[in-house]
């Protein structure tokens, strides 16, 4: 508790109390005891908001008040205890009077009350922030607690409500009634009684037999399992049982008062109030602490999320306040009683109005931005505002995407409608503005969102410092574009620069314009001196200070700036009239005035001026200003022990730099040009080495940086942050039913770094930055040479841990884009100078290429490694290194040295790999079997795939490469359209279109197709999500209305009414805004139509107009092209537009030739050497990526179309598309959809938005590769592997591959050591299967052929094969499996089950099923009766003998009839009984069937015998099977026989339960009994199960749904004695403890199944790697590279606990030295 310093603050507290209250009465002029929500206290920037919700009988005041006396009122006494300061607090009143005989409300009202009062708080415009910003923590006495109960249960089912309750937190019960009162009857009695009363229905409630009480706790126990929950009690009139909920979490504490007392304190020394405040603390200590990203009823910390979504983590109100504070009060008032001024905020007649004031630098300007600001706060509302600041000096913030996200940033603080709907677009397509190009934020936030929504207000912006921003014109030219349905007015700022100014008068007329002149500011300037001049001379003559501030103001010429360095020497200099003439004789204009500061700096001693330039270069040459204490840190290795760091910059510096808000600034852009301007310094500074020269101030801050970062004890540092991870796991476990993205590493890592900022001032910046100085410093610097080599031979890991632990990983990204510039600085000095030169300078072409190597391991680390290693930091010394490929330079220098931040070579080891390099190739997925994918798209969350012939949508996520929808169109379909924030899709077929919300898979439109003739081009409407603008071969373009299901002619080709075509067009396409169309016929120029033109033609009806005519495109090889006398064209074949601007069209034609036509120069660009067949552009414009017809891929930057990247490859491409970030390469050939992220993609997606233009000429391009990368495909070179086996002994394994070969290989290396045999050359293996001897190895192939061979190891360790037999069997095998004793072969196919006897080589048997046991099934041999085998259903078993498959007879004691497994599925209808009919026919071999595929199942025959899964064709997934159909993907048997665990693939009707129930056969038919319906639902996960076998022979036999491992696990691998090996979601390689320690023990002697305490609970999470935890049993080990996990990777683990992962047609044999 927090002690209390004496007694006499018991008075004190009183009547501090009583004037606190009469203060706070006196000031909101409320009533005694106001009803609604009060504010008690307010705070300024508070931690939380506390609200007080009184019981029945009781009020807002008197409830809380000792002696109901308002003097009393504890509540205000809380801002006083320490920690507690920053609570805003509320009290809410409602009429809970029993007294009262026309209350007639229930609890349910009171609540609705509640939530609307919360709802409303600070959404009437005033500066009042509203609730729902800080967390929320509620104070409930009595009925209360019901009431707020109540209202969150009714707030967790309303969107209307559901963002503001997610920011709770806490709730303190005092004495709530949770499961009612005895009283409650009572009282209602004697209210029946009392005249003029009646009884209460809220009393009713109370009583124990309430049901409203019992709803509110069933309900409430449901969503507050991540809240902090205390509950006080007394034993009067609320006993404890109903006094406290017995939730696990909840903190229970006696309070020694009733029911009355328990909520009112005499003073602060109470001993219970002291218990309150104490809990209180705790609680809020536990808020902050949590930095509790993960929020209440499933909702997330809207701050916190934004900032990742915009990247925007500054305040800005600290920028506005630095610019206000330099300003006098009534200063700038000039340009609010301007004309031009009033008229531009008076308007309010248009979707935007703009408004540039220009003056020179020095004039005030930022300070005039800031001072208008304030005035638009001040008459309008605070949140009719947002703002930035350009400052040239900051290279982030001066950047136009940092201008957009920072406006979005503060709309969406002031408007949580807006807050929402840009946190709902990042949930449903993933968007994050952060590290965006700007036309991707402008169309995706402001034209998608913010331009559509009415803010009930016009919108300020303003801008300061236009000319500043990286590329203003792109900034410019849209916001004057702006169509908005709020009216938003830009208020720009900047120097003199007409090509800026012109953008905005020729929109809005010269009255747009104001320029500054010196007479503007004139008062303003004399009011400064003046001011000043009363600091400095307060008592001196006035005449004085009449002739300074003449003097200043004459020479100023309208400079504040000017002004300001003028008094700065002044107050240096006024102690004599000569001192005053001295300073007042300072040279006019900034830079002679610069000279003369400088040449002071000069003139102190060698060690002040050497601190000078030290300090000058950090001020100059900062990414952004430092604060004091990173300065320190920056010189702490020079100077230590400073007094006043702050003092001492300002004066050693000249004047040159200030110190605001704690931040070192110098103190104008000009201030910065002229120290990096070293022609303007005096002759005696030439030899200053940190300034004279910017390569030379950048290595100077980047060897500082390394020098800082290359320390020892970092990594022991960082190891001690663990604690906090371990704290947000725990949030975690403790929250299992949260959504998956809520703990995803993305929302529950925050910056674990912050506690070390405070004790490591220079860490931050240091970390984020040094690779920028080094991209800007000097390729020749010897000493800058050799710390980039030791840094990155040693200490370049631990930097990764570090940005690892600050959730940060696009760090990672932009400095592989900065050492990459550096890097290509050598590279030209290179070829500029001899190697001897390069050597004699001190640079190592090993260095360089050593940084080289660095630049794409950085990228490909956080490629295939990013959310592990976010997760688990220190991974990178210990996981990633050895899955790196050999030839890596992470895997060369951190996975086999022996120092000690190396990995033991032992721990993790790979083999079996022969390349060395990284891989393109992300992975290869099929979009079904034998069938054409023609078209693929990428938006959003999602990337897609179209079959044409029937119409089918494949929907895969774009991160995770699974599987998420397949969307049916139902008719052959043509056209795929994805709109561009990937939410929603369109599709055209031959008689339909339909539109698909990709989220969910639901189709939400389903319109005709009226018009016969055929589609050409498919759009969004601008500004209408549901409106399609549909171009038609017939020349036409129509707009449909899906909603009201209308479709109307927008354009009709008005050269078609005088001479018809011959022919259709080939292509159509709308430009990006939809204002043109470009029309492609075969042998004629492209055409391009203006839209509205011909639209207001058509429409006329005036007099005839002109005719129109189309701008058409002619080749220059095509103007005299004639034949026959006729004019003759190429044909165009393809039309993509330039996406930024619509002015500039990419047209391929049938030559290959692709031609640029600039539309608004009317210029021809032509390049005839590209081969390309398809192509399309980035979103940016930047790059054009094509595909000819051998099935190369080529990227291409623009518009000089420089050739970057070129990918070989031998199948033809059909069609492409760039992800939305320009970073990923999406295609489809022939039935497959391939993924390919190029180094060079990502190297130029990552590089930073200081170096790189916002523009779309895309010129960057060129300086990050001179010469393209040329890559091949590694697939093609080798057959792909579709069945894998292993042996038991982890000496060999088995794989089968798409070119029907079977080879065995070395567990030891991966190397063929017998190619065993081949099936066909263009079949597939599916199944493989080899016997426990490993004598027999058998394989089915996709033509339904199986062969079996005997093989035989001979004395030179060689393999012998010798034939068996080779059949084909008419149906596709699904399972191979040889009996224990080696002698039977069973072969199983979806309909029959063949008998082979391996020794006569013959067929002895075949069964045909039919019904429910013809699909799905799996046979796996008895564990304990090597004469029998198991026939396993998806819900149903039984016993077979390997004589014949005959059912085990009634009199061996065994059941004959089928033993039903744990049915909690589907009922059994009539169409799934136990039919089956057997074939006696003798063994035949029949034709071959029709060639079909089949594929991935793990087979049931090794997992009986507890041996390896046995991998088959991967082609089979969830999605290609009959929605109604459940099929078992995978069987496992551990070593103990008592059990085995199979998976089930999804089906449409799914219904899951936790119990075990035993199965009983019908007396009377002996079939199995029909089940309970189920509810029907979708699902896209598989099923575990859980069989006990003990029972096999007497039954009954139970099944357990292991519901929560089903949601952890990807991939089962297999078993390793009794554990499962399994992926889980974030590809971490995981066991399960021993399955009879899940939970399931059967007690033979009664034949019932009884779960053991808690039954299996896997319901918890996983820690980081070796941590286990307790509840689930799951421990995780280590993680692989994302392109290793897909959802067509075969991966086993053998019995001995190796991993086998088929990689790129090898095997990839994984090690894991610390074993399962």
């Amino acid at each position: 508790m927090t002690p209390i310093p004496d007694t006499a603050l018991t008075k004190r507290a009183s009547s501090g109390s009583s004037r606190t209250f009469a203060f706070f009465k006196a000031k909101l002029a409320v009533p005694e005891d106001p009803l609604g929500l009060t504010l008690v206290h307010d705070t300024s920037d508070g931690d939380a908001d506390i609200i007080f919700v009184h019981g029945l009988g009781g009020s807002s005041i008197k409830t809380w008040s000792w002696n109901r006396d308002p003097s009393n009122f504890w509540p205000t006494w809380i801002h006083h205890e320490e920690g507690l300061s920053r609570l805003r607090v509320f009290t809410f009143g409602y009429n809970a009077n029993f007294r009262d005989s026309k209350t007639t409300y229930s609890i349910l009202d009171f609540s609705k009350s509640l939530l609307a009062y919360m709802q409303a708080y600070g959404s009437d415009g005033a500066s009042k922030t509203a609730i729902g910003r800080k967390p929320i923590v509620f104070v409930c006495h009595s009925m209360g607690g019901l009431v707020v109960k109540k209202a969150l249960v009714l707030g967790k089912t309303n969107d209307q409500y559901s963002s503001l309750l997610s920011r709770v937190h806490g709730l303190i019960f005092l004495s709530t009634p949770h499961r009612g009162s005895p009283h409650a009857s009572t009282l209602n009695g004697l209210l029946s009684l009392l005249v003029g009363s009646s009884k209460k229905v809220y009393v009713s409630e109370l009583e124990p037999s309430s049901t409203s009480i019992g709803d509110i706790n069933e309900q409430f126990r449901g969503i507050c399992g991540s809240w902090e929950l205390v509950s006080f009690y007394e034993n009067k009139i609320v006993d404890k049982n109903s006094g406290i909920l017995n939730y696990p979490k909840e903190i229970s504490i006696p309070l020694d008062a009733d029911h009355h007392t328990i909520c009112k304190f005499q003073s602060r020394l109470d001993p219970n109030y002291r218990l309150f405040i104490d809990q209180l603390g705790q609680l809020m200590s536990r808020v902050r602490s949590s930095k509790a990203l993960v929020q209440r009823l499933g909702g997330v910390n809207h701050t916190a999320v934004l900032e990742e979504i915009l990247g925007i983590h500054d305040i800005p109100q600290e920028n506005l306040d630095s610019h206000l504070s330099q300003a006098l009060p009534g200063s700038c008032q000039w340009l609010l009683e301007t004309a031009n001024f009033k008229a531009w905020l008076d308007s309010c007649d248009r979707d935007v109005n703009a408004l540039w004031l220009t003056g020179l630098p020095g004039t005030g300007k930022s300070t005039l931005a800031a001072k208008t600001i304030d005035h638009i706060q001040h008459t309008f509302r605070k949140s009719s505002y947002q703002y930035h600041f350009f400052t040239e000096t900051q290279p982030v913030t001066r950047t136009t995407e940092y201008a957009l996200r920072a406006i979005a940033s503060q709309l969406a603080d002031s408007h949580q409608e807006f807050g929402d709907k840009l946190i709902k677009l990042h949930r449903e397509t993933g968007f994050t503005a952060y590290k965006q190009r700007f036309r991707a934020i402008w169309e995706t936030i402001f034209e998608n969102i913010v331009f559509k929504m009415d803010f009930g207000h016009t919108l300020h912006w303003v801008f300061d410092g236009m000319d500043e921003a990286d590329t203003p014109r792109v900034l410019v030219r849209n916001l004057v574009q702006i169509k908005s349905q709020t009216c938003i007015k830009v208020l720009i700022l900047s120097r003199p620069k007409r090509e800026l100014t012109s953008l905005v008068t020729a929109r809005f007329g010269p009255a747009s314009l104001i320029q500054m002149n010196s007479e503007d500011t004139q008062k303003d300037i004399q009011d400064y001196i003046a001011s000043v001049l009363d600091e400095i001379l307060p008592d001196d003559d006035r005449s004085i200070h009449q002739h300074i501030i003449q003097r200043i103001r004459s020479q100023a010429d309208g400079s504040f700036l000017w002004t300001k360095l003028a008094l700065e020497t002044l107050r240096e200099n006024w102690h004599t009239q000569a001192g005053i003439e001295m300073s007042l004789s300072l040279p006019n204009g900034m830079d002679s005035l610069y000279q003369q500061m400088m040449g002071n700096v000069c003139n102190q001693n060698a060690r002040l001026q050497e601190m000078a330039f030290r300090i000058l270069t950090w001020a100059a040459y900062a990414i952004r200003p430092l604060t004091i204490d990173e300065l320190a840190g920056a010189l702490q290795s020079e100077y230590e022990g400073f007094v006043n760091l702050s003092e001492t910059v300002v004066q050693v510096c000249g004047h040159f730099v200030r110190v605001d808000g704690g931040r070192v600034i110098l103190i104008h852009s000009t201030a910065r040009s002229f120290l990096l301007n070293t022609s303007g310094f005096p002759a005696d500074t030439a030899g200053i080495p940190s300034i004279n020269g910017q390569e030379a101030g950048h290595a100077t801050l980047a060897m500082a940086c390394l020098q800082y970062l290359s320390q020892d004890h970092w990594r022991r540092t960082f190891s001690m942050l663990s604690e906090e991870q371990e704290q947000i796991e725990e949030l975690a476990v403790d929250n299992p039913n949260l959504p998956s993205f809520i703990l995803s590493s993305s929302f529950t890592s925050s910056d674990r770094l912050k506690p070390l900022y405070s004790q490591y001032p220079l860490l931050l910046y240091a970390m984020n930055n040094w690779a920028y100085h080094v991209s800007q410093a000097s390729t020749d610097n010897q000493a800058l040479c050799l710390l980039l080599r030791l840094f990155c031979s040693n200490y370049i890991l631990q930097w990764i841990q570090a940005v690892a632990l600050s959730n940060k990983l696009d760090i990672l990204m932009t400095v592989a884009g900065q050492l990459n510039t550096w890097v290509r600085g050598t590279r030209r000095r290179e070829k500029s100078m001899e190697v001897s030169s390069l050597d004699a300078k001190g640079i190592s072409i090993d260095e360089v290429n050593l940084v080289k190597e660095w630049v794409v391991d950085l990228i490909r680390v956080v490629g295939k490694f990013g959310p592990n290693l976010v997760e688990s930091p220190s991974s990178i010394y210990k996981n990633i290194p050895p899955l790196c490929p050999s030839g890596s330079v992470i895997f060369r220098t951190y996975s086999r040295s022996a120092d000690s931040v190396s990995i033991s070579p032992q721990l993790l080891s790979v083999s079996g790999l022969s390349s060395d390099t990284w891989d393109d190739n992300i992975t290869r997925l099929p979009v079904s079997e034998d069938e054409i994918a023609s078209a693929v798209r990428c938006a959003g969350n999602y990337f897609l795939a179209l079959i044409s012939r029937h119409g089918t949508i494949i929907v895969w996520h774009k991160e995770t490469c699974e599987e998420v929808h397949r969307l049916h169109h139902g008719e052959w379909t043509t056209i795929l359209l994805i709109d561009k924030t990937g939410r929603w899709a369109a599709t055209a077929g031959r008689y339909s279109f339909q539109v698909w919300e990709l989220e969910t898979g639901r189709r939400l439109y389903k319109v005709p197709k009226i018009s016969p003739a055929k589609t050409l081009s498919l759009d969004f409407a601008l500004g209408s999500d549901m409106t399609l603008l549909i171009g038609y071969d017939d020349c036409t373009i129509t707009s449909y209305d899906l909603e009201q299901s209308l479709e109307e002619s927008l354009f009709t080709d008005p050269s078609l009414v005088d001479s018809p075509r011959r022919s259709c067009p080939r292509a159509m396409s709308l430009s990006p805004d939809q204002k043109n169309l470009a029309i492609a016929f075969r042998g004629l120029p492209l055409a391009i139509w203006d839209i509205a033109a011909v639209c207001q033609q058509l429409s006329s009806n005036s007099v005839p107009q002109p005719k129109l005519a189309p701008r058409i495109c002619i080749r220059n090889g095509d103007r005299d092209l004639e034949v026959d006398g006729q004019d003759v064209f190429n044909s165009p074949e393809v039309i993509r537009w330039q996406p930024v601007n619509g002015t500039i069209i990419y047209i391929l034609y049938h030559d290959a030739t692709i031609v640029v036509w600039d539309l608004v120069e009317d210029t021809q660009m032509e390049r005839g050497d590209t081969g390309a067949r398809e192509m399309v552009l980035n979103n940016d414009g930047t790059l054009l990526l094509t595909s000819n017809n051998n099935g190369a891929i080529r990227v291409w930057s623009l518009p000089r179309f420089h050739l970057i990247y070129e990918l070989s490859s031998d199948e033809f491409v059909r069609d492409l598309a760039f992800s939305p970030d320009s970073q990923r390469i999406y295609e489809v050939r022939g039935s497959g959809c391939n993924i390919w992220a190029p180094d060079i993609l990502i190297r130029l997606g990552s590089l930073d938005v200081r170096q790189t233009s916002s523009s779309v000429d895309g010129t960057y391009v060129s300086e990050v590769v001179s010469e393209p990368v040329l890559a091949k495909d590694q697939r093609a070179q080798r057959a792909h592997i579709t069945a894998l086996v292993a042996d038991d002994e982890d000496e060999f394994f088995c794989v089968g591959r798409d070119d029907g070969a079977v080879n065995i290989h070395s567990m030891s290396d991966g190397q063929v050591v017998r190619k065993a045999y081949k099936h066909s050359a263009t079949v597939d293996i599916t199944v493989i299967e080899w016997s426990l001897s490993r004598r027999f190895i058998a394989s089915a192939d996709d033509s339904s052929r199986v062969i079996v061979k005997r093989l035989r190891v001979k004395e030179d360790d060689k393999w012998a094969v010798f034939p068996m037999f080779d059949l084909r069997v008419g149906d596709a095998v699904t399972q191979l499996l040889f009996s224990q004793d080696e002698t039977m072969l069973l072969i199983s196919t979806e309909s029959t089950d063949r008998l082979w006897d391996l020794k006569a080589k013959e067929e002895v048997c075949k069964r045909r099923w039919a019904g429910g046991l013809s699909t799905g099934r799996r046979w796996l041999n008895h564990p304990v009766d090597a004469a029998q085998l198991i026939w396993l259903g998806v819900s149903k078993i039984r016993v077979h003998t390997w004589a014949g498959l005959a059912d085990e007879p009634e009199d061996t004691g065994a059941l004959s009839e089928e033993i039903q497994v744990l049915e909690d599925l589907d009922p059994v209808d009539d169409s799934e009984q136990d039919e089956e009919t057997e074939d006696t026919q003798g063994p035949s071999l029949r034709p071959p069937a029709t060639r079909t595929r089949h594929g991935s199942f793990l087979s049931a025959t090794s997992v009986a015998r507890g041996r390896s899964p046995v991998l088959l064709s991967p082609n089979l997934t969830a999605s290609n099977l009959v929605p109604t159909t459940r099929t078992i993907k995978r069987v496992l048997q551990p070593n103990n026989k008592e059990y085995i665990v199979y998976e089930c693939l999804p089906s449409a009707r799914h219904k899951s339960s936790s119990d075990l129930l035993p199965l009983t056969l019908n007396p009377t038919t002996g079939n199995t009994p029909s089940l309970p319906s189920s509810p029907t639902g979708t699902s896209n996960k598989s099923q575990l199960y859980l069989v006990h076998l003990s029972n096999l022979s007497n039954g009954p036999i139970y099944r357990k749904p292991l519901q929560a491992l089903s949601t952890q696990v990807r991939d089962l691998l297999g078993s390793v004695r009794d554990k499962l090996v399994f992926i889980d979601q974030e590809n971490w390689v995981c066991t399960t403890s021993a399955i009879t320690s899940m939970g399931m023990h059967v007690d033979l002697t009664s034949n019932m199944a009884s779960p053991a305490s808690g039954d299996i609970n896997l319901e918890g999470t996983t820690g980081p790697a070796g941590r286990t935890n307790s509840d689930s049993g799951v421990r995780r080990h280590f993680f692989l590279p994302r392109d290793w996990v897909n959802p067509m990777t075969l991966q086993l683990v053998t019995k001995k606990g190796t991993l086998l992962t088929a990689r790129n047609g090898e095997v990839a044999i994984l090690r894991y030295g610390k074993g399962f």
